[in-house]
């Protein structure tokens, strides 16, 4: 006999598997909330070409400052890129959300800083003990991480905007009804 099992609750943690085009989803769809009236806050990233590849900043969503997090650290170096004091200035939006609230939290990622507990990593956790909505992207390499820094607590959504657009509205009405607008 099969026990029969109820379906799982909605979290209010969700992840996008990370792949080409992602974070302008994660973009796009911060920015079409904030234009509905919500106040979605947090972090989305943004690239740009340079003459050694690229380089990254970490908008907020806030007021547009970008916090640059790679360094240049010339064409021939295959060192990582990632510019730790670019992630501590950044982390005082994060800090923000959980004295000011927001109805969505987004991190620009789960990645490898997160993965070993730094990064983001404190800050994600913060917020998320507080019950407020949280989404990010998690690179395939970082998806275990993930799974355990979230002890299997969240939703893995399709990279699809209908699929973060129907996550957000469950979520939402899986909060209490004081924190809900």
């Amino acid at each position: 006999m099969n026990p029969i099992t109820a379906p799982s609750p909605p979290t209010i943690i969700a992840a996008v598997r990370g792949g080409a085009g992602v974070d302008d989803l994660v973009a796009g769809f911060a920015l079409a909330l904030i234009e509905r009236g919500w106040r979605v806050r947090g972090l989305i990233q943004e690239m740009r070409q340079t003459g050694n590849g690229c380089s990254v900043s970490l908008v907020d969503l806030d007021d547009g400052t970008l916090y640059p997090i790679t360094q240049d650290l010339g064409s021939c170096s295959e060192s990582c890129r990632v510019d730790p004091a670019g992630i501590a200035d950044a982390t005082a939006v994060m800090r923000r959300i959980a004295t000011e609230g927001a109805d969505l939290a987004i991190f620009n990622r789960f990645a490898g800083l997160e993965a070993i507990g730094q990064g983001f990593a404190a800050e994600m956790l913060g917020i998320m003990a507080l019950g407020i909505p949280v989404l990010t992207t998690v690179p395939e390499k970082h998806a275990d991480a993930w799974q355990t820094f979230t002890g299997g607590l969240f939703t893995e959504l399709e990279p699809k905007l209908e699929a973060l657009e129907n996550w957000f509205v469950e979520a939402r009405r899986a909060l209490p009804a004081d924190r809900d607008r």
